[in-house]
């Protein structure tokens, strides 16, 4: 065949063209001319939104870029009295939960038996009629368990459940229950208040994690900041008493290794020490306290030195500092908390605060009012991990027939030691407003998915903690990408129709009439114009500002509070025997992945661990002196083993941690949650037992013992840095740690 140049070309040219036709035809849909664009979007140039981060409680303040209708970037917001411009990872990431593929796109209903994770998309009007049936059907007995509700969403949703009859739970794993249960009954303020660490020269820390997750984690990193450097002449001080070496502890002036579930009892030592060495004839100087001398009395504090094993001059050079200081604090949380005797230990540290009169002072422990506004203060107090034992009885007795979720997880923040899956499986409906499927959204029968916090209209009231109160307003930044609802909308549109609707300060149409209602009667409380167009102007202006917050307000002493005439304190107790299971167990939140609701956005999980830059896994930290003692190499699967199961575990060796403690991230273990988190590590949580702390309700995390058996393979570990950490040869709680080692024969 004479095949010319030029045929050749033409052959080739139709070959392409042809190939083409299909691939154009397959991704026509796709392709949108730009002709006609949105007359509010001017191509190449961006515009600033200001709203609220909705990754955590703590409601930090965002400036979000967007161009061309797509939310490129997230700052935080320079005005907003929490954050100052500052922003965490996980706000930053927040954009990857807004355009994140696992997103659920619309309505569906399961389409085969529950927990099969079949379903099948349906349109809204069907979903909201199918629900509204399951409403009327159940009335009275409809649970709603949700994850931490503000603002005017938190009216909405409490108004909807109360004409429906039904209970309003909420499950937040952030809570610090035994620290809020130790304040009441020492204040009478069922809070968390504020430690004034900016103002401190002395932090004592019990395990707080002031650095990692606790209340705000950029108010308490700028307040931290302040305290080292924010004044000319004070260099604050902090000491972390933890078992394992947490970030915080790294970067304190001094880490002492405690034995595990006796944070208390060194603060009673400690307190014995302080009380000989000042004047406490006032009694703290503000009523409170009574009776502790005699309590204190009551303990040997050689006694003390045995069961803490922490030494006599380490406790009395904290007496001593802490009495010599001008401004020192006592913070007590974290692993503090997480034993049987939680509020007992934390109650204790905060008799050291009132023994040095820090409360209402600048640098110490802060209370203030609440502003006085019925339009906000619709928040539920969090139920306890104890509390869902309750719900559970009350699911076996037929009384939730009726099941709905929203922005909650329980059946992977929840160990399998509290059966919360009965509460699913006796139930005759579910219902999810979760914008991602998991392992409960799996069992729901009715999946109508809310917005993202990008795309949603809400309010953040923060007005009880902190010296300014602040509510925060969020804005839509994007339009909704998908066939989404805001969860208010649909309860409100639901509410109108089943009978006489909700109640008339809540019967609006959309969940952002309810917001301008409400900000309206806010600021009303402000105008000082006769200008009948005053409120759109200053609705305008606070969208702008991202909110509205007060001014500082002065700290108030409370009344003293007592419930019993004494003090009372219990040893901590343990789930496993110390033959049998020789370790404590230390399941901590992670970082970047928090209790495990950030695992499915890829930039945290490519955020190496500060301490250990583990990436994209589970790990088992275990002290190298006891690794090598039982042939366990870096990266070696150990199988970490407790009385309720067994977890196969990578280990890497961590100088930063007491030898007779296994710690564990929580975060990872997704049996659905994504492409990304979906069977990706282990949850820890598995392996814990149903202990409590007695006064609270908590869950004991740290209340488990563990034993440990090399299974022979190698895990799969990936960490940026391989080598090990010299920095912390020369910390002293490393060097502590190695001379009890030497000391107890154990090396």
């Amino acid at each position: 065949m004479d095949l010319r140049r030029r045929t050749f070309l033409k052959l080739a040219g139709a070959a392409t063209a042809g190939s083409l036709i299909p691939a154009c035809k397959e991704d026509v849909h796709q392709l949108v001319p730009y002709l006609l664009p949105d007359d509010q979007i001017v191509p190449g140039v961006a515009d600033w939104y200001a709203s609220v981060c909705g990754e955590c409680p703590a409601g930090c303040g965002i400036l979000v870029r967007v161009m061309e209708g797509r939310a490129k970037k997230i700052e935080g917001n320079p005005s907003h009295p929490i954050n100052r411009g500052k922003l965490c990872v996980r706000g930053h990431a927040s954009l990857q939960r807004l355009y994140n593929p696992d997103r659920i796109r619309g309505p569906l209903k399961r389409a085969g038996r529950r927990g099969e994770g079949k379903f099948e998309p349906i349109s809204w009007d069907e979903g909201i009629a199918s629900w509204r049936e399951h409403l009327q059907t159940h009335r009275g007995h409809a649970l709603m368990l949700s994850g931490p509700l503000s603002g005017t969403t938190a009216q909405v949703v409490k108004a909807f459940v109360e004409r429906m009859g039904g209970p309003l739970v909420i499950h937040d794993p952030w809570v610090d229950h035994a620290l809020i249960r130790a304040v009441d009954a020492e204040f009478g303020r069922p809070v968390v208040p504020d430690f004034d660490l900016a103002e401190s020269d002395y932090v004592l820390s019990f395990g707080a994690p002031l650095l990692e997750h606790w209340r705000s984690p950029v108010a308490m990193g700028i307040a931290y900041g302040q305290m080292r450097q924010g004044r000319p002449s004070v260099r604050g001080r902090l000491i972390q008493i933890e078992a394992r070496m947490s970030l915080s502890a790294a970067n304190a002036d001094r880490w002492i290794p405690i034995h595990p579930g006796t944070e208390g009892l060194l603060a009673i030592g400690i307190g014995q020490l302080l009380l000989t060495r000042q004047d406490t004839s006032t009694d703290g100087g503000n009523g409170h306290g009574h009776g502790y001398r005699e309590f204190f009395k009551t303990f040997d504090l050689n006694e003390i030195v045995r069961q803490t094993e922490v030494g006599y001059d380490d406790i009395e050079r904290i007496a001593d500092e802490f009495s010599s200081a001008q401004s020192p604090v006592a913070i007590a949380g974290g692993p503090a908390s997480a034993h049987t005797n939680g509020t007992a230990a934390l109650t204790v540290v905060n008799l050291l605060n009132i023994i040095r009169d820090r409360v209402g002072k600048p640098g110490g422990v802060r209370f203030f009012e609440s502003v006085n506004s019925p339009i906000f203060n619709h928040k539920e107090a969090p139920i306890s991990e104890r509390g869902f034992l309750e719900l559970i009885d009350g699911a076996d007795a037929g009384r939730f027939p009726l099941v709905h979720l929203h922005r909650c997880n329980p059946l992977h923040t929840l160990p399998p030691s509290i059966p919360v899956r009965r509460l699913f499986e006796r139930a005759e409906f579910i219902v999810s407003f979760n914008s991602f499927m998991d392992e409960s959204t799996d069992l729901a029968d009715l999946i109508l998915p809310d917005h993202v916090s990008l795309e949603a209209w809400s309010d953040h009231e923060h007005l009880e903690e902190g010296r300014v109160p602040v509510v925060g307003l969020a804005q839509p930044v994007v339009r909704p990408l998908y066939d989404t609802r805001a969860v208010g909308d649909v309860m409100l549109e639901v509410g109108r129709h089943i009978d006489e609707g909700l109640p008339a300060m809540v019967s609006h149409q959309t969940i952002r009439d309810a917001i301008r209602s409400n900000w309206e009667a806010l600021l009303a409380q402000q105008n000082r114009t006769n200008e009948p167009e005053w409120f759109e102007t200053a609705w305008i202006e606070k969208l702008k500002e991202g909110g509205w917050w007060g001014p500082a307000r002065k700290s108030n002493t409370p009344e003293r509070n007592r419930r019993s005439p004494g003090y009372e304190y219990e040893s901590a107790r343990f789930d496993g025997d110390a033959a049998e299971f020789p370790f404590f167990f230390y399941p901590y939140p992670s970082l970047a992945l928090g209790n495990g609701e950030g695992a499915n956005l890829p930039w945290l999980q490519e955020l190496p661990d500060p301490l250990t830059t583990v990436v994209w896994g589970t790990w088992a930290e275990i002290n190298p002196k006891t690794a090598m003692a039982r042939g366990i190499r870096q990266g070696d699967l150990i199988r970490v083993i407790s009385p309720h199961g067994s977890l196969d575990i990578p280990a890497v060796h961590f100088p930063g941690i007491r030898p007779d403690l296994i710690a564990v991230p929580i975060g990872q273990g997704h049996r659905a949650y994504g492409r990304y988190a979906t069977n990706r590590g282990v949850n820890p949580l598995a392996l814990l037992g149903a202990l409590f702390d007695r006064d609270s309700g908590r869950l004991a995390t740290a209340a488990t013992r563990v034993r440990i058996e090399a299974t022979g393979r190698t895990g799969s570990l990936t960490m940026i840095e391989q080598r090990e950490m010299p920095a912390m040869r020369d910390l002293i709680g490393i060097d502590r740690i190695n001379t009890w080692i030497r000391g107890s024969g154990k090396e």
